[in-house]
């Protein structure tokens, strides 16, 4: 695609950060992300694809599976297999270390299998707070640092970043500030 003399001001979709990009349907700011993204891609592919082969490999008349098995089968971490063999909720037989066998039929009574479970789920549809469009840029007046939203509301750091991110709240870093809109955090926390 030809590049344009105009320059477009967009969001990397991988890092976050502020560029200008040269053509309309560039998503990232350099190479290096574009690099981190595939690489994040293959990463994916081939884990889907190992945990594939322990499905397909699990033969249907076992009674007892491993934890592997059981979490590829049934999509459930292993630290939750494991706490519910030793609160006794799921029968275990311990061949030695290492050889925790889990009986299928009782992590079918408690769960369903990933491949009977539907593909598709409905979502319901976003409620729109206001027709206003979002302002994606805000000078560095128009915001709070995270110190000050912090001491203003007296609330920890940890449920600041827990709440930017639950309700995609833009932020900026300049220097070693980050910003966050006034008027975003004001219509969360002065509710």
């Amino acid at each position: 695609m030809a590049h344009s003399k105009m320059k477009i001001p967009k969001i990397c979709e991988y890092c976050g950060k502020t560029f200008e990009a040269k053509t309309v349907i560039t998503r990232y700011c350099s190479l290096a992300c574009i690099t981190k993204v595939n690489n994040d891609k293959k990463k994916g592919n081939i884990e889907k694809a190992r945990q594939q082969r322990i499905i397909d490999n699990l033969p249907p008349d076992r009674t007892h599976i491993t934890i592997p098995e059981a979490v590829q089968q049934f999509g459930i971490s292993k630290d939750t297999i494991y706490r519910l063999v030793r609160k006794g909720k799921i029968p275990a037989i311990n061949l030695g270390e290492r050889l925790i066998r889990i009986s299928r039929e009782d992590m079918e009574e408690r769960f369903t299998p990933i491949a009977n479970r539907p593909t598709a789920v409905a979502t319901p549809a976003p409620i729109a707070l206001e027709d206003q469009p979002i302002k994606m840029y805000y000078s560095q007046n128009e915001c709070y640092t995270l110190n000050e939203v912090t001491e203003k509301y007296d609330i920890t750091r940890h449920t600041l970043r827990a709440t930017i991110s639950r309700n995609s709240i833009p932020q900026r870093q300049i220097g070693n500030f980050v910003y966050i809109p006034k008027e975003e955090i004001d219509r969360i926390f002065c509710k």
